[in-house]
Order: structure tokens, then sequence, then C-alpha cells
């Protein structure tokens, strides 16, 4: 109910397509010295509240906060919550004039409403303020996808990066490795499975993966690997719950396979036979996924990799390092194998962003605590306690060299396989229509194609405001 009122009241306000068109330069260095304490005295004293989603860079930015407020004595309250339900909240306050808090994780869906409606303070506004702007942040130093998705709208800087977390996807190289599952493999498909128990593995085609996913779902009471099975054993994970993961996991296979939600000019490009295979795939990975995937959501997927229930899902790079903490993942850690998407291995330079609301109490103290995030010192800090920096010169480091999740954040880079996704306001009512035409698709309600043309035909209508 609340997100139907948000949407119609977002239809209310004439929401129409845009075009991302991102031109961002580095801070200029002012001729003075800066110094954060000097720059928080006219804050001293003053509290604020900021909310983010409940992984790793939230819970380690709490904590950061602690000595944030040692230096400059504006306190700090972080509050977490699940993702959408941050999303909804904060969107909430924007559309009812009501702000509590002074800086909001806004996902990359969303950007173009806090732009084009005004309900984001113009970030550009306190990068421009030297009594404010620590001159030894660069956005030159940022990963340029990652910025551009997270932070920008029509070419204008309104918030900072919150992480990098391009999507990948995850296995259990230790069950990949075992010479009777290759043999059992190569005797059922034909061909060498293509996931052999490296750490860093690569898998070419989405069909190779279903393959896979179907050979390793699997019955308690049965052997995999030589361990009999206690519980049951599934190949990959199919989430269909009216959740953001449903929309994330069809992206993910939609770009691998060459297709794309909307285009460069920020039109609907669903129509496509990328998108209706897309979908085809996911729908048949039902068959190797929990019984539950009606209501299956990341958390779920996690969960039950953790457990070791799963041989491979999707994952992201501020998730994955709660599945190698050994006394909590013992099944998990140790035992992960890591691969882009198959095909294309197109991906969107996905994670969110820190925006502060154009109301809120205490925007300049607010400020601060982000530029004092965005550092490279504690960027570099941040890591060790899970963090996913955006920051180019950080990801670079030689002391991430061992985990696997920055192998698959810096490859993307590399590579060039980064996707910058368009951003106009009516990007967030797709999410919407997308999430509920793919969970009605996933609990059996419509076949494919159906789903692909309902999309279609809503998606252009919020798109042309109609």
């Amino acid at each position: 109910m609340l997100m139907c009122t948000i949407k119609n009241k977002l239809r209310s306000l004439g929401i129409a397509a845009g075009v991302l068109g991102v031109a961002v330069t580095g801070l200029a260095s002012p001729g003075s010295a800066w110094s954060l304490q000097e720059a928080a005295a006219p804050y001293k004293g003053k509290k604020i509240t900021v909310i983010c989603d409940g992984y790793s860079p939230c819970l380690a930015y709490k904590e950061i906060a602690k000595s944030f407020t040692e230096k400059t004595g504006i306190e700090v309250a972080v509050e977490v919550a699940d993702l959408l339900q941050v999303q909804q909240q904060i969107l909430t306050d924007a559309l009812t004039g009501t702000q509590v808090y002074d800086a909001v994780q806004v996902i990359s869906w969303s950007v173009g409403v806090w732009g084009s409606q005004g309900f984001a303070r113009p970030m550009q506004e306190f990068l421009d303020d030297a009594k404010l702007r620590d001159p030894s942040l660069k956005t030159s130093d940022f990963i340029p996808e990652n910025f551009k998705i997270t932070s920008t709208y029509d070419g204008k800087v309104v918030g900072l990066p919150f992480h990098y977390i391009p999507p990948f996807a995850i296995y259990r190289k230790d069950i990949a490795a075992n010479a009777d599952e290759q043999a059992a493999f190569k005797a059922k498909y034909g061909y060498e499975m293509p996931l052999k128990g490296d750490k860093i593995a690569s898998v070419d085609t989405w069909q190779q993966w279903t393959d896979m996913a179907e050979f390793f779902t699997r019955k308690a009471g049965t052997m995999v690997a030589g361990e009999k099975l206690e519980t049951p054993m599934y190949g990959v994970t199919a989430a269909f719950k009216r959740h953001l993961t449903v929309l994330y996991d069809y992206e993910r296979i939609l770009l691998g396979m060459g297709g794309e939600i909307l285009d460069a000019k920020g039109q609907v490009a669903l129509d496509s036979p990328e998108a209706l295979k897309a979908l085809e795939y996911m729908l048949k990975w039902r068959d190797f996924s929990p019984t539950s995937y009606k209501e299956y959501t990341w958390d779920e997927q996690y969960t039950d990799f953790c457990a070791g229930n799963l041989f491979s899902t999707f994952s992201w790079g501020d998730t994955t390092p709660f599945l190698e903490v050994a006394k909590d993942c013992p099944k998990a850690a140790g035992n992960l194998g890591y691969f882009l998407h198959p095909g294309t291995h197109k991906t969107a330079a996905e994670g969110q962003g820190w925006i502060i609301p154009k109301k809120a109490p205490n925007a300049e103290a607010a400020y601060l605590f982000l530029q004092h995030i965005a550092s490279k010192e504690v960027q570099t800090a941040c890591q060790a306690t899970g963090c996913a920096t955006y920051r180019t010169d950080v990801l670079a480091m030689s002391d991430w060299d061992g985990e696997g999740r920055f192998h698959m954040h810096r490859k993307l880079i590399e590579d060039g396989h980064l996707y910058v996704r368009p951003n106009p306001p009516a990007l967030l009512a797709i999410q919407e229509i997308m999430m509920e035409e793919l969970s009605a698709a996933g609990a059996g309600s419509q076949d494919a194609k159906t789903t692909i043309a309902n999309m279609v035909d809503r998606a252009r209508k919020v798109v042309s405001g109609n």
C-alpha cells in the first residue's frame, strides 16, 4: 500500500524520461590549508541522523561515525534497515516534506527522482564551499561508472558514492573440484564442467550455468562430492519475491545476454529477444532452486549458501565477506569460487549513493561526515570491516589481492564490462512495475511472453507520461 501511494504521487508529479549525460571534473584545491576540526567547529554539538542498508558498509560506517564524533564533536546516529524499507521511508519523507534524516542511502534506480524533483540538496553546493570542502577529495579518484550511476543526474552531482558493488556469482569450489563429479557431469552433458574448483573461474554461457544448476540439484540422502546430504542441495537460486532482488537478478541475466531495460536515450528496450530469453532462463531456474523461491530474496540466498544448501548463487561485494567467516559459515568459508556473469559479462556499475535531503536539519554537518567517509584514509581502513570501496586508488592496493570479490570488482573495470544504466525519473516507477510483473511470473500467474509484454506496455506509459 505504501509503495502504491508513492507511485501515484510520483505520477502526479509528471515524471518523464530523461537521458543520463554526465561530465564531472575533480575538485579544485584552495590555496589555504584545510582541517576537518576547523571546518566542523561551527557545528560542534550538533547531531546528524543517517540511514542505510544493514550490510557491511553501513555497519562499518556506524563504527567510523564514532571516530568522526571524537574528531569533530558532531554526534552521528546511524539507523539500519532493509534496503527496500529504507527507500520507502526516505522517499515518503521527501514527498511529504517530513525530514528526519540528514543523509540517506539512495539506490541508483531512484537517483533520477531525487535529482529531478529537487528532493536532494545539490551536492555541488558543498563541493564548491571552500570552508567545507576537503581539497584532497577529488571526484576523479572515484570509479567513473559507479560515480555516474550512484551520484549524478542530468550532468549534475547530487550525491556521493556509498559503495561500489557490481554483481557477480559465487559457487562451491570444493564440490566442483571433485573428480567424480567432474566425470559424471561430462558423461551427462557431453562437455567438461566449466567450474573446476578454481577460486577465480569463468562460465561462458548461461546454458552452461543452467546445466550445472540442474546437475547439482540433489535430494537429501544422496551423495555430493563423496558426502551424504542431510538436507537437499540446490544448484542455483531463483528469487521471485516482490523485492529488489528479483529486479537485480533479472537485470544481471538480461545484460549478460546482450539486452537492457532502457536504451541510451532512456527509452524502454524490453521488447527484445534477449529480454524474453533472460526471463525464460530465470523461470527455468525455479526447478533447481529452493522451493521457497516465491518468497526468496538475497537474505535467503546467503543464508542457504552459508548453510551449505546451494552450489551456486548470485552475489554482491557487500555480502560475500560474511560468507568467508569460518565461525558463522564453516561450509562456505574457504570454499568460495567467484565468476563473472556468463555471456557478455556486461554488469551494472552498481552501488548506492549518499544524498543529503533538501530539508535536512543539519546539512553542512552531514556533508562533513560523508566527505570524511569518502577520504582515502577512511576507505582504506574500512576495507578490513567489509566495505566495498568506490575509490580507484584504494581498490588497486595490493592489500586486497587475496579477496575474490575485489578481483571481480577490478576485472570488470579492467576489461571494460561496467554498464551505466540510464536514470530518467521514470526509472523508479519502472522498478515497481518490473518487481510486480516478474514476481507474478515467478508465482506462475502469467507466462514469460505475457510478463514481457506487460512490462513494456506499462513502462512505456510511464515514460511517455500517459
